[in-house]
């Protein structure tokens, strides 16, 4: 999970340079070298893959979680003792809607600043370039702020339900399966029926009274 993180923050930075140096490098005025644009544009290439592969892999592994909690809430026994965040399927849905929104918040605090660094670059681009590299730094500082805000809050966000996730998993695979009680048939046998004979056998005592 951390690993995951740290992956899309490195991406991140190595995109808000690389884009910040393709900025700066290619102004009418202070047009830089061709290998330094290339390397601009392969360190923002990097970053991207970089973002994209921390955010797929965060997803991954809370996806992953997720669905085994909605597994185990089906066929687990939970003791009221047990301390989860999750105890419903409803309560699963709630927390996933949660993590998702965490999750489009940390990719939009990128997209956002990509997006308005390139706006100022394009606003900009006729501007001398003292006055281009001063309006880039302030874009760069306003937009970094507000997309740092964003995307920090975002991750803690999916990572503090990652975090549930991972050990309600881990609580409710270590409980007993439910078994599901069967009806208990009653046990009492119906009373035996005598059947009484029409006629009543004659005793000895009247046979012998008879001869």
């Amino acid at each position: 999970m951390s690993r995951f993180i740290m992956l899309f923050v490195f991406g991140a930075l190595l995109v808000g340079a690389s884009q910040l140096a393709l900025s700066v490098g290619t102004h009418s005025d202070h047009l830089a070298s061709l290998r330094y644009i290339l390397q601009s544009v392969v360190g923002l290439i990097v970053g991207v893959a970089l973002a994209i592969a921390g955010l797929l892999g965060l997803a991954e592994g809370y996806q992953r979680s997720a669905i085994q909690i909605g597994l185990l809430l089906q066929r687990k026994n939970l003791d009221q003792s047990l301390d989860l965040a999750v105890r419903s399927a409803d309560q699963l849905q709630t927390q996933n809607k949660r993590f998702w929104q965490a999750y489009r918040s940390a990719g939009l605090a990128l997209v956002l600043f990509m997006g308005g660094l390139l706006t100022i670059s394009l606003l900009l681009g006729n501007s001398s370039f003292f006055h281009y590299i001063a309006g880039l730094s302030a874009g760069v500082a306003i937009l970094g702020v507000i997309s740092a805000i964003w995307g920090i809050g975002g991750l803690h966000a999916a990572r503090q339900c990652h975090k549930a996730a991972a050990s309600d998993a881990a609580l409710l695979d270590a409980q007993p399966d439910y078994v599901e009680e069967k009806p208990v048939r009653p046990t009492t046998t119906p009373p035996r029926i005598r059947w009484a004979s029409e006629r009543r056998r004659p005793s000895a005592y009247s046979r012998s009274s008879a001869r």
